[in-house]
């Protein structure tokens, strides 16, 4: 195993224990822990057995495992930003229509 090999496992556990303290606090709901872990899970498993993933990249035509991981990273994040701008926006709406409801209430006598 070498030495990047290590960091990365080391690297998916601790985002895993992290992924599962925030779950148990509350920060996350079931489904994006579930789906965090899966992320962790595969990023150990995809350093851990770099070579059973050979018959993923042959029908792909990608040169290197590191070339797939990157774009699969990639792809990913984009749909994790698109995400959180959605989210974003719909917070931005909430506090607007919350501040017009206030703004529109009656006013305290001067």
């Amino acid at each position: 195993m070498t030495g990047i090999q290590l960091v990365a496992v080391a690297f998916a556990a601790v985002m895993a224990f992290l992924t599962y303290t925030a779950w148990r606090r509350g920060e996350l709901d079931n489904r994006e822990s579930l789906l965090w872990m899966a992320v962790w899970i595969a990023l150990a498993l995809v350093s851990l057995f770099p070579d059973r993933l050979r018959a993923v990249i042959a029908p792909l035509q990608v040169a290197r495992l590191i070339d797939l991981v990157m774009v699969a990273g990639i792809l990913f994040l984009a749909a994790v930003v698109f995400q959180l701008n959605r989210s974003l926006r719909r917070l931005e709406s909430k506090l607007v229509q919350l501040v017009r409801s206030l703004a529109l209430k009656e006013e305290p006598p001067c």
